[in-house]
């Protein structure tokens, strides 16, 4: 049989489906690519004048084809996603347009945050004393009435525990976009 494969032959069909079967485990178009391969390889064999059953026979079966295929795409994985240079890009642009928003939002949110957290808990205890008249000067000066220390500085401390939890949250989600800007996903 030395005529080449151009119609479908079924022994030729038999072994490319049993092929992309052992294959399955692999990407559906890496998949696909291995399997023209072999069609191609097993075309270009008989047309120039080899017997398929020879071709065939220095394949071996493709059970062992599909496994020396499958290592050597686990050995050798392809790239996924955008490229070294269009990472670099993206990486860029986010520093340049990321940081000024960046410097921002720390500037602010973490100065008060840390203000409010701290000055919130003693212009609470300031109005807490207050209601049983001791006087926390100098530490404390408030001119403000005792419950209004205590609302006051309650309020505080929830704004300076929110601003705070804002700003580590912007820092997650800034460390998660640099992430998949530099591991391209």
């Amino acid at each position: 049989m030395t005529d080449p494969v151009d119609s479908p032959h079924p022994t030729v069909e038999r072994y490319l489906a049993s092929l992309d079967r052992e294959l399955a485990t692999m990407p559906r178009t890496d998949r696909g690519e291995v399997v023209e391969e072999i069609r191609a390889h097993l075309h270009d064999s008989t047309a120039a004048g080899q017997p398929l059953d020879a071709v065939l026979s220095r394949l071996g079966p493709a059970e062992a084809l599909a496994k020396a295929y499958l290592v050597e795409s686990y050995l050798n994985p392809r790239p996924t996603g955008p490229g070294c240079l269009t990472r670099t890009f993206g990486l860029v642009g986010l520093l340049i347009f990321g940081s000024l928003p960046t410097l921002l939002v720390t500037i602010i949110l973490g100065p008060v945050g840390l203000a409010f957290l701290l000055s919130g808990p003693l212009l609470l205890a300031a109005g807490v004393c207050g209601f049983f008249g001791v006087s926390l000067e100098p530490a404390v000066q408030s001119d403000l009435q005792p419950w209004q220390n205590v609302v006051g500085g309650a309020l505080m401390a929830f704004v300076g525990g929110g601003c705070l939890a804002a700003l580590y949250h912007y820092f997650r989600w800034v460390v998660k976009l640099l992430r998949a800007v530099v591991h391209g996903h």
